[in-house]
């Protein structure tokens, strides 16, 4: 998550809801910098923010607050006017908490602005972080909950753990840089002979967990345009568990960087239901055989490898968001597409996993179209996609080869704040004129990739260890 609005919880007549905000919204052990955690309770039925909120923090590695190891961070903080942020300064040594304390309530009181400074080996290393939230009063200072009926929540912030190698190569070394945002990596490892990289990842395949849980796998190598044979194609083959990713668990991203390919691996929560069938499957019959073997090794494992043939380039028809929780069904008229004539676009937004648009769900969204030469042609802000479908006219100023970029702003309901949880980019191609003679072909990935402009935290929202 970067922000969400979690599910409400019932107080009394109200349905109260929980905001969680961080900020930057990318964070990784590679820039050292502060972190601004935003908590703000308020009654979904107004977005009215609820006062003098004592709020119950719990900070843990991992998934659940049953993981094995003493909290990192565990007290009681007040804000007399609900709003409470966080500054984090991840430093190594013990954590200490900046403000005074509530003699009754025996909480840290925020300041008039709302702010506490935290400072200690908090979202100092990469992985997954569980912020669960207890609220222990509300309206007044002495308006305490039982804690049997104390609101609870949930939120989980991805670190993205960085990882710079140099690879000998034929002689040459190349940089390589691999971020990992659900996990620390293990065995990060290249074979030359086949030019083929694999590293693994801790993993729970307890299916049970999976299925009730919201989860997301992200993973991105950033290759030099340099490496010849690999850094300077646009189609990999990338495998998890020795599955075969494409369509939108696969993004290929030739923008955000003059001189980096970049390859995301986009793993989805039916991806990972898959895995996780497939490896109890195996341990089931494994069983069954009379071989004791449960799931030890607990690993997901990732490969990427160079394909090398030549293939037609086509217009993108199904495109995600780099954060994965959104995708753009597309299509163009006339077939094929013709210069300085107008061309609709049509397009509809829809869950990863869903074959239909949002329901009941407005989309605000930016689209922008690139030329060859990686510049602005046509730019449309502030677009309304209402429930979840629009169409836009377009001309296209010359016959050539384009990529479109989609950028989700918001999601807004009848009757609810507006949701920003989800925004992120999303880029494709579009070929003017497009034969399906095979007249053009280039050594491309069809399909989807990656913007220039890509929001990395991405990832941060629904990642769970």
């Amino acid at each position: 998550m970067s922000q969400e609005n979690l599910p409400p919880a019932s107080i009394g007549t109200r349905q109260a809801s929980l905001y969680v905000k961080v900020n930057p919204p990318v964070l990784t052990t590679g820039a050292a910098q502060n972190a601004y955690m935003q908590f703000r309770l308020f009654d979904a039925n107004n977005n009215q923010t609820i006062q003098h909120v004592t709020y119950q923090i719990t900070v843990t590695r991992g998934s659940s607050t049953s993981t094995l190891g003493k909290p990192l961070l565990l007290d009681f903080f007040h804000a007399h006017n609900g709003l409470l942020t966080l500054k984090i300064e991840p430093t190594n040594g013990p954590l200490t908490i900046f403000g005074e304390q509530d003699p009754f309530l025996q909480a840290w009181v925020a300041d008039p602005g709302g702010n506490i400074l935290v400072r200690g080996p908090l979202l100092l290393q990469g992985g997954l972080y569980h912020f669960h939230i207890e609220i222990f009063s509300i309206d007044n200072d002495r308006n305490i909950f039982i804690p049997a009926q104390a609101p609870k929540f949930d939120a989980y912030l991805s670190v993205g753990d960085v990882y710079h190698n140099i690879w000998n190569y034929q002689g040459q070394n190349y940089n390589t840089t691999l971020i990992s945002y659900y996990d620390k990596i293990n065995n990060l490892n290249l074979q030359p002979a086949i030019k083929s990289f694999s590293w693994s990842m801790p993993f729970n395949w307890n299916l049970t967990r999976i299925k009730q849980q919201p989860i997301f796998v992200h993973e991105e190598m950033r290759l030099p345009k340099s490496w010849k044979g690999f850094g300077d194609l646009n189609q990999f083959n990338a495998t998890v568990n020795g599955q075969q990713l494409s369509g939108r668990s696969l993004a290929i991203d030739p923008f955000s960087f003059p001189n980096d390919m970049i390859v995301h691996f986009l793993v989805n929560k039916n991806d990972i239901v898959k895995l996780a069938q497939e490896v109890n499957s195996n341990n089931n019959n494994s069983t069954a055989a009379g071989i004791t073997k449960t799931n030890t090794t607990g690993l997901m494992k990732f490969a990427l490898s160079p394909l090398n043939a030549t293939t037609q380039i086509a217009t993108s028809s199904d495109i995600p968001t780099n954060t994965g929780s959104i995708h753009a069904a597309i299509s163009w008229s006339p077939n094929p597409l013709a210069a300085n004539t107008q061309s609709t676009l049509k397009i509809s937004f829809y869950d990863p996993t869903a074959t239909a648009p949002l329901t009941n769900t407005d989309v605000r969204y930016n689209l922008k179209i690139f030329d060859k030469n990686n510049q602005p042609v046509i730019t449309k802000q502030n677009l309304l996609a209402k429930n979840a479908a629009d169409t836009e006219t377009i001309v296209f100023p010359a016959n050539e080869i384009y990529h479109m970029q989609v950028q989700i702003t918001g999601l807004a309901k009848p009757g609810q704040t507006p949701d920003l949880t989800r925004n992120g980019v999303a880029t494709g191609y579009v070929i003017v004129p497009e034969f399906h003679s095979a007249a053009i072909s280039m050594s491309l990935i069809l399909g989807v990739i990656l913007a220039g402009l890509l929001a990395r935290k991405s990832i941060f929202r629904g990642l769970i260890k």
